[in-house]
């Protein structure tokens, strides 16, 4: 790629080539400017011609612009001649399976929960029962969203509500008279980040609108929701208590990655067993990183001009961590 400070860019080209594409994709000019990065006004001013600034340094903005399409288009073709375009989206896997089944007792009315280690599946596995199934909605929590109000609003706006307010009461009353009289699922996924009011404000929604919930998350989600258990406290002992049906995995099963090397098409013995060691060792990104190696690994073969390969597969692997460190002398 070239940086357009170094070299005078040609303006009447790049004009050209603005409008040609605005031409074809059928873009608007506020399409286009969140495209690129560069502001409605200066792009519908700029591409007719009629912008008053300096016309250079927006040329120079629509030259980066062209070149990350460009070199986005050539991986994309990279990805399409290795046989990444007909890559897997969706892999049913047993433990998708248990977790599906977790997802649909929800969505009866109950509340279930799973904790499952990374690489394990279960956000592919939300994701498509969202897909699926009618009335089942999906939040995800992270840190900036673990209090009771940031919760509320994400829940909102994905039920395709708008919220005219910051009060934590009306927005839960807003909540409910969406859900309520309805079979609604809410799946909650990273919910381990949840603070105590919000998920005893997702208790009283199942309690007082029937709403089906289920909660996806790590063993701290396990800790906190079975901890009362253990512990003899009763903070959380009420949500405990409406949990219909658990699931805990801390790692994917033989037979999820299985699934994964049999949608990939990997029939080699010697690969196949490479990867399921990837998959079967803690730490690693289980079934994402299994996907993953297997994507870079075909751009390997595909500039190798060769078949993917057990090398191919090494060379993947070491390239996901490199490091160059200086001696101590």
């Amino acid at each position: 790629m070239n940086n357009p400070e170094d070299f005078p860019v040609d303006e009447a080209e790049l004009r050209e080539w603005l409008n040609e594409r605005r031409a074809t994709t059928g873009l608007s000019w506020k399409a286009l400017a969140e495209e690129s990065g560069i502001s409605q006004g200066t792009l519908s001013t700029w591409g007719p011609g009629t912008y008053a600034g300096n016309s250079q340094n927006i040329a120079k903005k629509v030259f980066k612009y062209r070149q990350m399409l460009d070199s986005q288009a050539a991986r994309a073709t990279d990805a399409a001649n290795a046989g990444l375009s007909n890559a897997p989206t969706y892999i049913q896997t047993p433990t998708g399976a248990r977790l599906r089944g977790l997802m649909v007792t929800a969505h009866s009315g109950q509340m279930t929960y799973a904790a499952t280690g990374p690489g394990t599946g279960k956000t592919m596995e939300a994701q498509h029962y969202c897909a699926s199934a009618s009335n089942a909605f999906m939040v995800t929590m992270k840190p900036t969203t673990k209090t009771l109000t940031a919760m509320l609003g994400e829940v909102i706006r994905a039920m395709g509500g708008r919220s005219g307010t910051s009060w934590a009461r009306q927005m839960s009353a807003q909540v409910i008279d969406m859900v309520k009289g309805r079979p609604c699922l809410l799946i909650v996924d990273e919910a381990n980040y949840l603070e105590f009011e919000a998920l005893e404000e997702l208790r009283a929604w199942h309690d007082i609108a029937g709403l089906g919930i289920c909660l996806l998350g790590n063993e701290e989600l396990h800790a906190t929701i079975r901890g009362s258990v253990r512990t003899g406290r009763h903070s959380f002992a009420r949500l405990n208590r409406r949990i219909a049906m658990s699931h805990v995995q801390d790692m994917p099963l033989d037979g999820d990655i299985a699934a994964y090397l049999d949608a990939w098409r990997i029939e080699n013995a010697e690969q196949r067993s490479l990867l399921m060691r990837v998959g079967r060792t803690a730490g690693t990104g289980g079934l994402g990183e299994i996907s993953q190696i297997i994507s870079n690994a075909s751009l390997l073969a595909l500039e190798d001009g060769q078949a993917l390969s057990h090398g191919h597969l090494r060379e993947a692997m070491a390239a996901r961590a490199t490091s160059h460190l200086r001696l101590a002398s």
